[in-house]
């Protein structure tokens, strides 16, 4: 499992893609300038891993941004 990290507005996200029965779960986590980090649980299934760790970045940004969280269009 391939992670990159993304910083945004003082935050890191580090979106990751789990091969999961054929598709590819979607989770982020978010990691504040203090140190402390948190995990979310699965944020959607995608066909391709880039799609699953797109989606988490977009999530966070959102949520971040105090915006409505996206929601994963069906693989």
């Amino acid at each position: 499992m391939l992670s990159i990290e993304v910083l945004y507005k003082g935050s890191i996200l580090i979106p990751l893609a789990a091969f999961d029965d054929g598709l590819y779960a979607s989770m982020l986590i978010v990691g504040k300038s203090d140190g402390v980090q948190r995990a979310s649980g699965v944020l959607g299934h995608f066909t391709n891993s880039d799609a699953a760790r797109k989606f988490a970045v977009e999530y966070g940004m959102a949520e971040i941004d105090h915006r409505c969280l996206p929601y994963p269009e069906m693989a």
